[in-house]
C-alpha cells in the first residue's frame, strides 16, 4: 500500500517559476514530482535541451496515477523530487528521510545500472517496484549510481539527480556541457586554456561563476575530471533533434566523499534510495587562483574603446512570478535574472580559492542603451532582438545557518521600518551572489579558510565556528536605506554555547556610512572576509581596511520589546539621524 505524503514548507526563499507551454501547467490536481525520465536534445532550431519528468497525482495526499511533462533542462532542479505542483505552480514540499553517507568516488567504489538491468540480473529486490513504483515499472532505463555501504547495504542515486546537484551550481554551465562540442565547452568555460606550471590558475569566461571554481579548475588541470566530463559530453553530441538520452553520470573526482541525501529506505532497510541529493564534499587539492578581468581606461582615449552594452543583472524576489519559455531563446542583449534552485551544501572543509584581478589597459568606451524590461524568460545563449525575452540564470546557493544573535539583529533592523516608513525605504540582507533580499531566510557571506601552516593556530581556526573545521563562519551584511542614503551593517557569526562552553566570544558590529558603489561593496566585503581572521574578528583592529568614518559598536540591550532595536536607534542618533 502506498503511504500518504507529509507536506512541509520550504527551507529557502524561492521564486514562482512557471512554464506555461509545458504540461506542468495542465496539472489540475496536486501532483508530486516522482522521478526524472530522460534528457532530450534540442528541438529543431532551438538551443534549449529539455528533460522529461514524472508526476503522480495526489488523492488525499496518497500518490496515484502517473503523469508526464517536459521542461527546459536548466529548470529541472526547480522540480525537486518530492515537491508538489498544481497548474504550473509549486505549492509544497514533502517530508523525506535525511541521511549522510561516506562513499568512495574512485573507480571500483561505485557502479552504474538501471532498474531494467537489475531485473535482468535477478537483482530486482535491491530497488523493488512494489516499494517505489516507476512509470515504466521494471522496464525503466534511467541510469542509477550504486555505492556499497557497510553491512551489505547500498546507496542508490539516480544519475540525473547527481548531475543536477553535484556538478555545477550554475545550471547554465550544465546546459553548455550538454549542447556544445568539447572544444565549444572549453571555449565557453575558460577565456584561456593555458595552464600554469606552478599553481591552479583559472581564467573563466564571463558566463562562469566563482562558486563553480572547484569543478572548473579540475576540468582544466585534473586529467581524470576532464575524461569524466568528456565522456558525459560525448553522450549528447551529434544526436538528432528530440533524441531521448538516459545519461550515465560518473563522480567527477576520485577518493573518499561524503554525500547528504533525502529519500527513503527500501529493500527491508538494505537500500537507501536518494531522491534528492542535498550536499556533497569537494576534493582536496591545490589552492585555486580565480582570475577575472578588470578594465582600466584611465589613460585611454575617450570613445575609442570597445562599444559596451550594459549588462543588467538582478536576483528574482521571493514569490516573484516568472514565466520561462521552453523553446524560445532570449534576446542577445537581455536582462539577466538569477533564480535560486533548492540549496546545495558543500560538506566538510571547503577548497581554498583566491580571487585576483587581471588589469587590462584600454581606451574609454562608448556605452549603449540598457536592455529593455523582459516580459518572459528563457535560458540559452541569446540571439536577435525585439522579443522581450530575458535570460534566466538558475543557481543553487549553499545554505548557511544564522544563529539566534544574527536573527535578533536582523529583526531589530526590520523593526525600524514600520515606525519610520517615510524615511526608511529599504531593509535588506546582502550577499554578492544573491544581491539584496528582503525575506527572513538570511544567508551569510563565508569567511575563507586559511590553510597556510605557518599562520598562527588561533588565526587559522578562527574562520570556523566552535573550532570545528567542518563549520565555516560567516558574516551577515545588512543594508538600511534612510533618506535615500545607504548604510551597511556587518555582523559576525558567533560560536554556539554547548555543554563544554558556557560563554563565547562576542563581536562588535561595523556600520559603514560611506556611500559606495555595489562593485566597491563587493571588493570591500572580500577584503574584510580575508582580513577578519588575522584580527580575530575585531573590527577595531582593522581600521585601515574599513572605509573612513565606519562606526564600530558593541551590542547592548536596554529597553523595548525588540532586542537591540534601541541600540540601533542610539547609534543613528549619534549620527544626528533621529528614528522612532
Amino acid at each position: 500500500m502506498v503511504e500518504p505524503v507529509i507536506r512541509t514548507g520550504f527551507n529557502y526563499a524561492r521564486s514562482d517559476l512557471r512554464h506555461p507551454d509545458s504540461d506542468v501547467a495542465t496539472l489540475k490536481r496536486d501532483s508530486i514530482v516522482w522521478w526524472y525520465g530522460n534528457f532530450r536534445t534540442p528541438k529543431g532550431g532551438s538551443a534549449i535541451p529539455r528533460a522529461a519528468l514524472t508526476f503522480r497525482t495526489l488523492y488525499n495526499d496518497i500518490p496515484g496515477p502517473f503523469a508526464s511533462a517536459v521542461v527546459p533542462l536548466s529548470s529541472l532542479p526547480h522540480y525537486q523530487v518530492g515537491t508538489i505542483w498544481r497548474e504550473g505552480h509549486c505549492v509544497s514540499d514533502t517530508l523525506q528521510t535525511v541521511r549522510e553517507f561516506q562513499v568512495d568516488f574512485a573507480p571500483g567504489g561505485w557502479s552504474l545500472t538501471s532498474r531494467a538491468e537489475l531485473v535482468a540480473k535477478g537483482q530486482a529486490h535491491t530497488f523493488p517496484e512494489a516499494e517505489y513504483a516507476l512509470h515504466w515499472h521494471n522496464r525503466d532505463q534511467c541510469k542509477l549510481l550504486v555505492f556499497p555501504l557497510p553491512n551489505e547495504k547500498q546507496l542508490i542515486i539516480p544519475c540525473i539527480e547527481f548531475f543536477l546537484r553535484a556538478y555545477f551550481r550554475n545550471i547554465q554551465a550544465s546546459r553548455l556541457l550538454t549542447t556544445k562540442t568539447w572544444s565549444g565547452v572549453m571555449e565557453n568555460f575558460f577565456s584561456t586554456q593555458a595552464k600554469s606550471e606552478t599553481n591552479w590558475r583559472v581564467e573563466p569566461t564571463a558566463k562562469m561563476r566563482k562558486y563553480d571554481s572547484t569543478l572548473l579548475s579540475h576540468i582544466l588541470y585534473d586529467p581524470y575530471t576532464e575524461k569524466v566530463a568528456k565522456r558525459f559530453n560525448a553522450q549528447f553530441i551529434s544526436k538528432p533533434p528530440e533524441t531521448r538520452i538516459f545519461p550515465e553520470v560518473e563522480p567527477w573526482f576520485r577518493g573518499p566523499a561524503t554525500v547528504r541525501c533525502k529519500g527513503r529506505w527500501v529493500n527491508n532497510g538494505n537500500t537507501f534510495l536518494c531522491l534528492s541529493l542535498i550536499g556533497c564534499s569537494v576534493p582536496k587539492g591545490p589552492i585555486i587562483e580565480w582570475i577575472t578581468p578588470e578594465f582600466d581606461s584611465t589613460d585611454g582615449i575617450d570613445g575609442a574603446g570597445r562599444f559596451i552594452l550594459p549588462q543588467s543583472v538582478r536576483t528574482a524576489e521571493e514569490e516573484e512570478l516568472l514565466h520561462e519559455e521552453s523553446f524560445l531563446e532570449p534576446d542577445g542583449h537581455a536582462e539577466t535574472t538569477i533564480v535560486r534552485v533548492p540549496p546545495f551544501e558543500s560538506i566538510g572543509t571547503p577548497r581554498t580559492i583566491i580571487s585576483t584581478k587581471k588589469t587590462i589597459k584600454g581606451n574609454k568606451s562608448k556605452v549603449g542603451l540598457q536592455p529593455p524590461k523582459a516580459e518572459t524568460f528563457a535560458d540559452a545563449e541569446g540571439s536577435g532582438t525585439g522579443k522581450n525575452v530575458g535570460k534566466l540564470e538558475h543557481v543553487a546557493e549553499a545554505p548557511l545557518e544564522s544563529h539566534g544573535f544574527l536573527r535578533d539583529i536582523w529583526k531589530a533592523f526590520k523593526s525600524l521600518q514600520p515606525a519610520n516608513s517615510e524615511r526608511i525605504s529599504e531593509v535588506n540582507w546582502y550577499t554578492p551572489n544573491l544581491g539584496f533580499q528582503r525575506n527572513d531566510n538570511i544567508q551569510l557571506i563565508q569567511i575563507p579558510p586559511i590553510e597556510d601552516p605557518s599562520v598562527d593556530h588561533e588565526v587559522r581556526i578562527w574562520p570556523h565556528t566552535n573550532r570545528d573545521t567542518s563549520k565555516q563562519r560567516g558574516i551577515m551584511a545588512v543594508r538600511i536605506k534612510i533618506d535615500n542614503y545607504n548604510y551597511f551593517c556587518l555582523e559576525i557569526q558567533r560560536d554556539t554555547i554547548d555543554k563544554d562552553r558556557t560563554t563565547v566570544a562576542k563581536y562588535a558590529g561595523a556600520l559603514i556610512t560611506e556611500q559606495i558603489t555595489y562593485e566597491a561593496l563587493n571588493e570591500l566585503l572580500e577584503r574584510i572576509c580575508t582580513t577578519l581572521p588575522y584580527a580575530l574578528g575585531r573590527f577595531k583592529r582593522m581600521r585601515s581596511t574599513l572605509p573612513k568614518n565606519t562606526i564600530v559598536f558593541k551590542h547592548t540591550h536596554t529597553t523595548g520589546d525588540v532586542i537591540y532595536r534601541q541600540r540601533l536607534i542610539n547609534i543613528f542618533k549619534e549620527m544626528k539621524i533621529n528614528l522612532e
